[in-house]
């Protein structure tokens, strides 16, 4: 691991699970923290986590609920603010999964709003802080389940909602994004680094989650039963951290775990799914997002030449 002392890092959905894995090993590295997430009470008590976790750490918490995108616009003011307008990571980290038919603040599918659009209106929103520091990254947490997605490019418009599906699309939908963003970045000749990663299977909350907003017992058992042989949430973060701040990592690469099936082991390159790169649902998708969003991405003014003194 890189020393991070002096770097800025933003986690979104850190107060629990990977994210908050992530954000401590991050700043064990010596970054300075910033975990969005959409409760006030849950990201304090994660920052302070990461400070008993680590006594030098700095860490800090910005209330950001992706589902909302005016939230969004407040997050990422509050966290520039926080980062003193230089940010030098972000990981699109939070996620939602099997929702049952959801509407977001902005009238989205919930999967689509949290999983993607919101993440896309916050990494435009920071681009002036993130484009304020050398070789910026941005991290797009997708699933090895993006394989099952099939409607990455418009998945907030399914034609028959399953809860499952609409989770694959939105995690399709990540790496579409990653190379929308690198795309763009080549275009406009920035800096900024695009990378996508899955964290593998995890030992999460999940089951819990799918008992309380479906009532499903049985398929919560089975989860339950899964789980046990998943990854736990520190060993699983190591994907994110590895993608976030190893130099050799390209622009557009996508990390998984290299154990059987991607489910756990330590991080490595893997292969994505070969529609989460077909160049006509990359252009889709950026296009609809920019246009959901409010276009948050724009690029930065060209510097004006200085004056020529004249001898």
């Amino acid at each position: 691991m890189p020393d991070l002392s002096g770097r800025t890092a933003v986690i979104t959905g850190s107060s629990r699970g990977i994210g908050a894995a992530a954000a401590q090993h991050l700043a064990r590295c010596g970054a300075h923290v910033i975990i969005a997430c959409p409760s006030a009470e849950e990201g304090r008590s994660a920052a302070d986590a990461v400070r008993r976790q680590v006594a030098s750490a700095r860490a800090e918490s910005v209330v950001c609920d992706l589902g909302d995108l005016a939230q969004v616009h407040e997050a990422a003011e509050r966290i520039t603010a926080l980062a003193g307008r230089r940010l030098h990571l972000l990981i699109n980290n939070a996620g939602v999964a099997a929702l049952p038919p959801t509407r977001s603040a902005d009238g989205f599918e919930m999967h689509f709003a949290v999983n993607h659009i919101g993440h896309f209106a916050l990494t435009g929103r920071l681009l002036p802080a993130l484009l304020n520091t050398p070789r910026p990254r941005v991290v797009n947490v997708s699933s090895v389940l993006h394989w099952l997605g099939r409607n990455g490019a418009r998945p907030h418009e399914p034609q028959r909602y399953h809860r499952w599906q609409a989770y694959f699309d939105s995690k399709l939908a990540a790496l579409l994004f990653t190379h929308g963003l690198v795309t763009w970045a080549r275009a406009h000749r920035l800096p900024l680094g695009a990378v996508t990663a899955h964290p593998g299977l995890v030992d999460t909350t999940l089951a819990s989650h799918v008992l309380h907003t479906t009532g499903r017992k049985a398929e919560a058992r089975l989860l339950r039963g899964l789980q046990t042989r998943w990854a736990s949430p520190a060993a699983a973060a190591w994907t994110l951290v590895r993608a976030a701040t190893d130099p050799h990592i390209s622009a557009g690469e996508f990390l998984g775990p290299g154990g059987r099936w991607e489910c756990s082991g330590p991080p490595v390159r893997v292969r994505a799914a070969r529609r989460a790169s077909d160049a006509q649902a990359v252009q889709r998708l950026w296009d609809l997002s920019q246009e959901l969003a409010d276009h948050p991405f724009r690029p930065p003014a060209p510097t004006a030449p200085s004056p020529t003194t004249r001898p």
